[in-house]
């Protein structure tokens, strides 16, 4: 059976998210996924609870309302009650649970934030839209009293989803309260930008549920939520959505600070591919490394001969990734850092995939591989088919050790080709604001591109583990 508003059953609901919605607020915004709208206001209050007072941290906290014509009979305020019902109580404790799971509270200081989430219009995720939208405003907030080059009190991007299994048994993203209303299966995830999981929230309506099927319902909320951190980062902007997670560059304190600069550490880029060189500079920005791309690598080894290329002969982006990052560390003894990307098409059953690059049979041609992609699309009885490009990296050190980054993007092809601003498929991949890839400046790009989310996490995991 067809869902109401003929979506994918892996589909969301189209999504809006404006920032800076109200005047006078630290930070707002207006959150829209389908039906549903949810006003979010931070306010940040130079004081704590009696509880943390002189502990040198923080606190957020959050306040949820259904407002009387949300839903399509009034309901009076809670206010004129004289108390909060049992779910709302719930759902702002919900808010605020997520949200301090990506914040440091050392950085915070002994500042409180005021998180306030008023749904306009109900038509089911009321809850999950509060958390997407509120992390916006939290943001937004800080950055009213960040100083530049310190640590920035949001350490990672969260967003909330709803997915569920109709009454037909299929798993469906995003369900809207009709869907809610007659599902068997019912489940909010809260997930951050890394990966980790918040909240899991699940219910078995109709019927007990399997391992299965919950895996199914994780896979499926994963994918939503990976799409939602585009969209906040969209709404965030250029000026703001780089800010979580950012330490500021800062570098370890040395005792004695009369001796030499610390050396930045080399880490060889395996490609030569200009494009991806520079939103790997661009995303490293502030960091102590230096990144040498193979064109280049004569800069940092001046006696090494030519390095033929390795067999990429993965079947998954990462697989390549790493095939790749072991080869050119081991040839040149140096850090290694490859990626492998590309772009999946549903209605081809996920192709080009893996031979994105060589999709027309020369590898790097992208007038012949957009032209066949454009081509075997319209075979398939279609002009705009679902993509998403997908990124892996891999980081090797001298000494072996790997670390693993991915990151994906969302959109559709269509067979107009607009902008001059990217490279490979981007003039074709358009994303949900109508705007393609090759439209984008690179930092918006950046902000919400598979390369970008997964140099972001890279980026992250370096601070993190102190390596630089």
């Amino acid at each position: 059976m067809p869902r109401r508003d003929l979506r994918r059953a892996d589909q969301l609901r189209p999504v809006w998210i404006e920032r800076g919605y109200q005047r006078y607020p630290a930070g707002s915004a207006l959150i829209e996924t389908g039906h549903t709208r949810v006003l979010c206001a931070a306010t940040v209050e130079e004081r704590v609870p009696f509880f943390l007072k002189g502990s040198g941290t923080g606190w957020v906290t959050a306040e949820y309302s259904m407002l009387p014509g949300a839903g399509t009979e009034r309901t009076a305020r809670e206010a004129m009650r004289g108390h909060q019902t049992g779910r709302t109580q719930e759902i702002q404790r919900l808010i605020g649970r997520a949200l301090r799971a990506v914040v440091d509270m050392q950085a915070l200081g002994e500042r409180t934030v005021h998180i306030d989430c008023d749904v306009l219009q109900a038509d089911g995720g009321t809850r999950t839209a509060s958390i997407t939208g509120a992390f916006v405003a939290l943001v937004e907030a800080c950055a009213t009293f960040y100083t530049k080059r310190g640590i920035f009190p949001v350490r990672d991007y969260v967003a909330a989803v709803s997915v569920g299994v109709s009454a037909g048994d299929v798993p469906l993203l995003d369900i809207c309260y009709e869907e809610d209303s007659t599902a068997m299966v019912d489940m909010n995830l809260v997930m951050t930008g890394a990966g980790e999981f918040v909240e899991v929230q699940g219910t078995g309506e109709g019927r007990a549920f399997t391992r299965a099927e919950m895996n199914v319902l994780l896979d499926l909320g994963e994918r939503g939520i990976r799409e939602l951190i585009d969209y906040q980062k969209v709404a965030l902007g250029e000026t703001l959505a780089w800010l979580p997670g950012r330490r500021g560059g800062q570098r370890p304190a040395r005792a004695d600070t009369s001796g030499p600069a610390m050396e930045e550490k080399v880490i060889l880029i395996a490609t030569s591919n200009a494009g991806k060189v520079r939103e790997m500079e661009r995303a490293f920005e502030g960091l102590p490394v230096r990144l040498v791309p193979l064109s280049r690598l004569h800069e940092v080894l001046p006696d090494v001969g030519e390095i033929a290329e390795p067999v990429e002969d993965g079947t998954t982006f990462l697989e390549n990734a790493r095939i790749k990052a072991h080869y050119y560390q081991e040839k040149t003894g140096l850090a290694a850092l490859a990626d492998d990307s590309g772009l999946s098409v549903e209605v081809l059953d996920g192709a080009p995939g893996v031979y994105s690059a060589r999709y027309a049979g020369v590898h790097g041609d992208d007038a012949a591989n957009n032209a066949k992609l454009i081509a075997d699309i319209r075979a398939h009885g279609t002009e705009n088919a679902v993509a998403a490009y997908h990124c892996a990296l891999v980081l090797v050190f001298e000494d072996g050790r790997e670390l693993g980054a991915e990151g994906t993007c969302a959109g559709f092809i269509r067979p107009e080709a607009r902008g001059t601003e990217g490279f490979g498929y981007d003039p074709h991949f358009y994303r949900a604001d109508g705007r393609s890839m090759a439209e984008l400046s690179r930092e918006e790009k950046h902000a919400i591109s598979h390369r970008g989310a997964a140099l972001d996490m890279m980026k992250k995991l370096l601070l993190e583990r102190g390596v630089v």
